[in-house]
């Protein structure tokens, strides 16, 4: 199996679509992908992501479909609602910068700065909808590897955001996500690959075709960021 990650476009978050150039950039990733035979095309529920799948299944032309656990993962204080505070990412940005240190292995979990952060709760229940996921296709996952139940030698595509590739893949790797988020950053409409190969009845780990690639935009389609 071939597990496409996909990031939306740029969007403008108060309205949960695509902007002006977001839709450039999904035109430009949907060239670049139209000629992959995906078996299945899901998407998040989230405006943003939609978006982008159907500006891409226009050329695809697949039957898509919407999965729950896609939706960004969710961060911020217990005490507040979804996204209400910091991001992880902005966390570990001040972690660097103000202590020249970030959380190592699953530290994350009991750091005074994150430990109170709804994303732990919320990992955990998107990693566990996307192990029940995988099962239903007859990978099983066991430890740190899957046990293929019934090969799906398919390529499947997911329309989805940043936070929730990195949960899934950092998963998919066995890489502690506060690790990954540092490492790995999910730029616009870049894509994830990760290949699951193994025959019926062996036991396999996920591989990595490539990561955060964006080579379809051009430097003046890139949503770039100050430091």
């Amino acid at each position: 199996m071939r597990l496409w990650f996909i990031r939306h476009g740029e969007p403008d978050y108060d309205t949960d679509s695509l902007t002006p150039l977001g839709i450039e950039q999904a035109e430009l990733l949907a060239e670049r992908i139209k000629s992959v035979p995906f078996a299945e095309v899901c998407h998040s529920p989230m405006g943003r992501a939609r978006q982008t799948c159907e500006i891409s299944n226009r050329k695809l032309g697949k039957q898509a479909q919407e999965l729950p656990f896609l939706k960004e993962v969710e961060w911020g204080n217990l005490s507040g609602d979804a996204y209400c505070d910091e991001s992880p990412w902005s966390i570990s940005d001040r972690m660097i910068k103000e202590d020249h240190w970030y959380p190592k292995g699953e530290d994350w979990r009991t750091d005074p700065r994150s430990c109170q952060d709804r994303t732990i709760l919320d990992v955990d229940k998107r990693r566990k909808a996307f192990d029940d996921w995988m099962a239903q296709h007859g990978y099983v996952r066991e430890g740190q590897l899957y046990r293929i139940d019934k090969a799906y030698d398919e390529d499947v595509a997911f329309f989805c955001h940043g936070g929730i590739s990195c949960t899934l893949v950092s998963h998919l790797l066995n890489i502690p996500f506060w690790q990954f988020i540092v490492h790995y950053p999910m730029d616009m409409t870049a894509i994830t690959k990760i290949n699951i190969k193994g025959k019926t009845g062996s036991y396999t780990a996920a591989e990595v075709d490539f990561i955060n690639n964006y080579s379809h935009l051009p430097y003046e389609k890139m949503t770039l960021y100050e430091d």
